[in-house]
């Protein structure tokens, strides 16, 4: 129990946990995530106006309605104004005054005209006069009728006649005639329902006879069917006082116009409601009410402020209730309409309470229980209880402002503390917008609102639909340094989800604002501890500004962006470099003014620094902004030499271990091809005819023409060992042909999307080479005699590069078949070549020998005779058949294999477009401050990663223990034996144990096995991928104390890395480069590594001169160490510090070399294991000393500090031995035979245990050894026959697996 806490205090300590490589973004997505066109319904494409507004008031002052019968005391007031008090006619014009000054509060701008107790030909002649004057406008329609019957029921309001004898109908009908829409009506009067349903059923009719005759009119309809120029009634806005059977409130201490003042004076009307319902309220009247001090404009008065809060508080209430296209046409698209619905939620709130519910069209949700309507109370009591004191001294007294706007950014604060997981959108947000307005406050809200932005991009969108965009773009404008930080980060956010932004920085040059922050001339920079990362960020959304936008270009260019951002290429920062480089990319992307002032500055020559730069993000993106600033120029002389020293630069990158760099290289060659595709169709032919030519003088008639294919398209950059991206142009090189082989080794990269990037390009210039006038009758002739001669059944390739268990697991011999035309012939069916461009190919086909000989090539007899390929490097036959090739069960998280196979095309592309700025966009769409997933407590992974280290713990500290003992106990119990046969197969496997997981990984020519050895079963099968005469001769497990990856290294010197090697359905290749480019495949020995996970660093040699070192952060070749030594490198070993390599040699002898020293000066000691080639040489006990074991039976024990063997171990065995491995804390020695017989020693010499082959009654064939591997951890042993594995343990163990285990 104590240990368990023991354990689990060391693993809550994150600096304890072991740190993990290939586990960044670019590792876990290569190309950018596919998502839908984002969606810009915030952006409101046509606003309306109310411009017009009618203000229609039937009182008949003096004479009740005769269906209506007044209470006593009843209502009396009509917009504020008891109309008893003045003369009919005067009180009449009174009252219609204040009406109109009520609503110019909400609308100042709009033409305002009254009809007082007006006639059906008043009406009428307004109703006209009104739309003639709006146009395409929005008319308010305000009609009283609290003088006149209720409406009908068919939807007649009522007017008068000339004399006032008679109550006149007008039908809803005829008004929408004469109004036409867009129009928003407010029905103030009794049974005002009956008015909004007669309505809502006349605009059905009337737009549907509109879609009717529109079908008949040779105009072109728009997408609802009605006509372009008509406005739908149905999207008239209607607001009504009560439902069809309800009459209005008649309380005399509210007016008579109740509604009418919730809409037109809310804060009034709202704060007597508040005093009549609370009764406790003291020294307040119902006129005091009506005495707000202040100005609505002033935020600092009563009544500033609290209409402030009002807006707030409605807006939000309408934000978390209404659809967000129904919150956008109702409050953010026309100020009038915008008011009269937040004052409408405080109407259905108020009128509820005397038995009436207000109607809309479009019709709300209720909302008069909304819990946000009890902070409006709270502020309404603590205006009231300052009011007796303000209301005393005649305003002396000071205001002391509520503290609601502060209440709510604390409860936002907390949201994003503690409720942002959920994503439920927070009822503060509104409100925060609201207090960018206020000074006082606006630092700490757009702080807080840069919190809730950083969520991603759910947050953004519900910012920018509640309306956020205005405010944070006119405080662009603002000079107050304390706001720069914290708007770059907002900008930045709302850049990456929506680029669209950016028109908007051009319309108000709010660009400028990032080009003056990243200018050193800048007397006021940034104080901030982050500084580069907010520079990054503007040269991100100056990134973003000049993507595509050339009026965004020439607005950069005219205030000097590129002098403001060059300083920053040598920024310390990495991102700051990664974004300088991209935007000088996008600055100058098919812009000659912008490319002749970079030329000017030699800008090039500074990028090309950073294609060494330690960061392969940063290398990318100066590799893609020089290859975009190829091209678009005057081919003078001048442009030629630059282009040219920018080609010579970037094909250093030709070599680099990252896929993303490659990748980006591909793209660039791909612009030049592009800009002189005539002289690279030349030099196809001039490489395809050099082929010819040596074959001739070589008399290599005898070679297939399957290899003839093979080299043609390879140019012996691989099978010969030419490594054209280090040769510089020579007299007979041409700077195209360096191009060109660059793109041929390209197209065979050993990561796919690379390879069929550089293929697309390659096969659009042979295809144009094969309809040009270079293949002359000879060369036809010569290509006739080099038909291929292939099987059917090599044409067609297996499906599945992960087999079951069970299932037998058959090698493909085919190799890579590259010419004129790489036809993989080991792609899976279902990827084929597109019809159209197997036409392209008819002559091809014909010429090649695919067709009938006899007749023309059809298109069917090319699909029926062989398999056209999507692509034309060879397909990964299996891995990523298995993964993203095959058509069913594609993992959609999986990543950087996953999808990115290439899109099938109809026509290939001479130019490789570069998707690396939309990927290095998602880094600002995804959240920066929240904690990464793995380090968060609580969190999946967090979980999964304590608790692997708790059991590599316990794991450690058990099999410490049994160590300490193996060294004087037998060894050589059996502990199982798995059945393991792949048909065809005799040579050597490469055996790899977990260290803490139960799977061991055996590997033949070009697949790996997966086992589970506690389980005893095979997981499944996967298939490397190498050329078919090459094969796999290392393995590593990187991360091996984490989530460990496999690493896999074959002759032809490729080395790739799986991840989830152990899940069937999940297993992909996570990068894959090619270390060396001179190995030969097939020769012993080709490819040998060693991995030291401490560092990061992978050494890596064989049959090269020199030893080869990779760091595996920076994805690059670090240093390139001479061997000194004219044999090949067999073996590597490194100690536990990283700093001393020992290294054996085919000749027997071993070295050590101190890679802290210079090239020159690395060999430190000499020492001779043996005769025969070294078979392994490993560090025991920390370093201080290491054994080695050779092919002529020699097994040594060497001191680092003496050149001749401290103790010779004698096997006991007859020379040669074939195998020996060395357990990693017990330092015991097993050594084997080829004919399966296993000695294992000790350190010190002393024989423990022997294992002999064993013989059945029907089989007396000696069972031939293959594979010998120790476990690194406990005290296991197995060894690899031809078909099958056997295991066998210490005696040590059988005690240590009652206590101890795995799972």
């Amino acid at each position: 129990m104590q240990s368990n806490q023991t354990a689990s205090d060391e693993a809550s300590d994150t600096e304890e946990y072991p740190y993990s490589f290939y586990c960044d973004r670019r590792h876990q997505s290569f190309k950018p995530k596919e998502k839908p066109p984002h969606n810009n319904d915030w952006r409101i494409r046509e606003k309306l106006k109310t411009v017009s507004v009618s203000l229609v008031l039937c009182l008949n002052i003096g004479v009740d309605p005769p269906d209506l019968v007044k209470t006593k005391p009843c209502a009396k007031m009509e917009c504020w104004i008891d109309p008893f008090l003045l003369p009919g006619q005067k009180a009449l014009e009174a009252i219609g005054r204040n009406l109109q000054s009520q609503y110019e509060a909400w609308q100042p701008r709009a033409r305002y005209r009254l009809s007082l107790d007006p006639t059906i030909e008043e009406t009428k002649k307004l109703c006209c006069s009104l739309r003639r004057n709006a146009k395409d406008d929005r008319i308010l329609f305000h009609y009283n009728g609290h003088g006149v019957p209720k409406p009908t029921v068919g939807g007649e309001i009522w007017v008068f006649n000339k004399s006032y004898t008679q109550y006149i109908p007008v039908s809803v009908y005829d008004i929408q005639s004469w109004l036409g829409s867009p129009c928003i009506f407010v029905y103030d009067c009794s049974s005002a329902g009956h008015i909004l349903s007669a309505f809502n059923k006349f605009a059905v009719q009337r737009d549907s006879e509109a879609v009717g005759a529109n079908s008949r009119i040779p105009t072109e309809p728009s997408l609802e069917g009605l006509p372009q120029t008509y406005t739908p009634l149905a999207q008239c806005i209607q607001l009504a006082a009560c439902r069809s059977h309800e009459v209005l409130p008649m309380s005399p201490d509210m007016p008579a116009d109740l509604f009418t003042s919730c809409l037109t004076t809310p804060i009034e009307i709202a704060l007597r409601w508040f005093v009549l319902s609370n009764p406790l309220i003291k020294n307040v009247t119902l006129d005091m009410t009506m005495k707000i001090p202040g100005r609505v404009t002033d935020r600092r008065t009563p009544l500033g402020e609290l209409n402030w809060i009002f807006t707030s508080i409605t807006d939000t209430i309408a934000w978390s209730v209404l659809p967000t296209d129904l919150f956008l046409r109702l409050f953010r698209n026309d100020l009038m309409v915008a008011a009269l619905f937040r004052n409408f939620l405080l109407a259905d709130r108020i009128m509820r309470h005397y038995n009436c519910h207000p109607m809309s069209s479009p019709s709300l949700p209720e909302t008069h229980q909304h819990p946000m309507w009890e902070a409006w109370d709270l502020a309404a009591d603590h205006y009231l209880a300052q009011l007796p004191a303000l209301a005393a001294n005649n305003g002396k007294t000071e205001y002391k402002l509520s503290s609601f706007f502060s209440d709510q950014l604390s409860a936002f604060e907390v949201w994003i503390k503690r409720g942002g997981i959920c994503r439920s959108p927070p009822q503060q947000l509104p409100i925060v917008l609201q207090v960018l307005l206020s000074q006082v406050h606006r630092l700490r809200a757009l702080l807080a609102l840069s919190k809730f932005l950083d969520f991603g991009k759910w947050a953004v969108d519900l910012a920018l639909s509640v309306g956020i965009f205005p405010y944070v773009l006119k405080l662009l404008q603002s000079p107050a340094m304390e706001l720069r930080p914290v708007l770059v980060f907002i900008w930045a956010k709302l850049l990456a989800v929506d680029s669209s932004c950016r028109n908007d920085l051009l319309k108000d040059n709010g660009y400028t604002y990032f080009v003056g922050i990243l200018s050193t001339s800048n007397s006021n920079p940034l104080m901030v501890p982050n500084l580069s990362e907010h520079r990054a960020m503007c040269v991100f959304i100056l990134s973003v500004f000049c993507d595509g936008f050339l009026a965004g270009k020439q607005a950069c260019l005219a205030n000097d962006l590129l002098p403001a951002v060059l300083p920053y290429l040598t920024d310390q920062d990495s991102l700051l470099r990664q974004w300088t480089c991209v935007c000088l990319g996008n600055f100058w992307a098919g812009f000659p003014d912008a490319k002749w002032a970079a030329i000017n500055s030699n800008v090039h020559v500074q990028l090309s620094a950073n294609l060494l730069d330690p960061v392969p993000e940063v290398r990318a993106a100066a590799l893609s902004a020089l290859g975009l600033l190829l091209g678009d120029l005057d081919r003078i002389e001048q442009v030629l030499n630059i282009e040219q020293s920018i080609v010579v630069s970037i094909l250093k990158c030709l070599s680099d271990a990252s896929p993303f760099v490659r990748l980006e290289l591909v793209c660039a060659l791909s612009r030049v091809v592009k800009e002189d595709e005539t002289r690279f169709i030349q030099t196809a032919y001039e490489v395809l005819d050099e082929e010819r030519k040596n074959a001739m003088n070589n008399l290599e008639f005898k070679r297939t023409g399957n290899d003839f294919l093979r080299r043609s398209r390879s140019a012996n950059i691989v099978s010969q060992g030419t490594s054209y991206e280090t040769r510089a142009p020579g007299p007979q090189q041409s700077m195209h042909l360096i191009i060109w082989k660059a793109l041929l080794t390209l197209s065979v990269d050993p990561f796919p999307h690379v390879a069929s990037s550089a293929s697309s390009v390659v096969d659009t210039i042979n295809t144009s080479l094969l309809s040009s006038n270079f293949l002359d009758q000879s060369f036809s002739q010569w290509i006739e005699s080099k038909k291929l001669k292939m099987k059917p059944s090599q044409l067609s390739s297996n499906s599945a590069s992960v087999v079951t268990p069970r299932r037998t697991h058959k090698r493909s011999t085919s190799s890579v078949t590259s010419g004129i035309f790489s036809m993989s012939l080991d792609t899976p069916q279902s990827l084929k070549r597109s019809s159209s461009y197997v036409f392209s190919l008819k002559s091809f086909g014909t010429i090649m020998g695919l067709g009938s000989a006899n007749g023309p090539t059809t298109d069917s007899t090319i699909r029926n005779s062989r398999t056209i390929p999507n692509s034309t490097i060879r397909r990964p036959q299996s891995m990523y058949a298995s993964t993203s090739y095959r058509d069913t069960s594609v993992n959609s998280n999986s990543s950087p294999i996953e999808n990115l196979t290439p899109p099938k095309k109809e026509v290939l592309s001479l130019e490789v477009p570069s998707s690396f700025f939309q990927w290095s966009c998602e880094y600002f769409a995804e959240p920066q401050m929240k904690i990464p997933e793995i380090d968060d407590p609580g969190s999946l992974r967090y979980s999964e990663r304590q608790w692997r280290y708790i059991r590599n713990q316990k794991v450690n500290q058990s099999c410490e223990r049994t160590s300490r003992l193996a060294s004087s106990i037998r060894f050589g119990n059996l502990h199982s034996v798995m059945n393991h046969d792949i048909e065809g197969f005799q040579g050597e496997r490469q055996l790899l144990f977990h260290p803490y997981d139960p799977y061991l990984l055996v590997s033949d020519s070009s697949t790996i096995s997966v086992m589970d050895w506690e389980e005893q079963m095979c997981l499944h099968v996967i298939t490397n991928n190498n050329p078919s005469d090459s094969k796999i001769t290392t393995m590593k497990f990187i991360n091996e104390e984490d989530f460990s990856l496999l690493m896999v290294g074959s002759d032809e010197g490729v080395i790739r890395l799986y991840k989830d090697y152990y899940d069937t359905d999940n297993v992909r290749l996570l990068t894959a480069w090619r270390s060396f480019s001179d190995l030969v495949p097939g020769r012993p020995g080709a490819l040998v590594t060693e991995w030291h996970q401490p560092l990061g660093l992978l050494y890596t040699s064989g049959s090269s001169p020199i030893i080869r070192v990779w760091d595996a952060e920076e994805e690059m070749s670090v240093a390139d160490i001479p061997t000194v030594n004219d044999s090949r490198v067999t073996n590597m070993s490194i100690e536990n510090t990283g700093a001393i390599l020992l290294v054996g040699f085919a000749d027997g002898s071993l070295k050590l070399f101190d890679r802290r020293m210079g090239s020159d000066k690395s060999v430190i000691t000499k020492f001779t294991a043996g005769r025969g080639s070294v078979l392994t040489a490993k560090f025991i006990n920390g370093g201080s000393e290491f054994i080695s074991g050779t092919t002529d039976g020699s097994i040594l024990l060497f001191d680092i500090r003496q050149t001749e063997p401290v103790q010779k171990l004698h096997s006991g065995l007859q020379a040669p031995l074939s195998h020996v491995s060395i357990h990693d804390q017990s330092s015991l020695v097993a050594c084997g035979t080829s004919n399966s017989e296993v000695s294992i020693l000790n350190k010190n010499g002393a024989n423990i245990g022997s294992i002999k082959p064993s013989h059945s009654f029907l089989n007396r064939q000696i069972p031939f050894l293959n594979g010998l591997a120790f476990h690194p951890k406990k005290l296991l042993l197995t060894t690899s026959s031809l078909s099958t594995l056997s295991f066998y343990q210490s005696d040590v163990s059988l005690v240590s697996n009652q206590s101890t285990g795995f799972n």
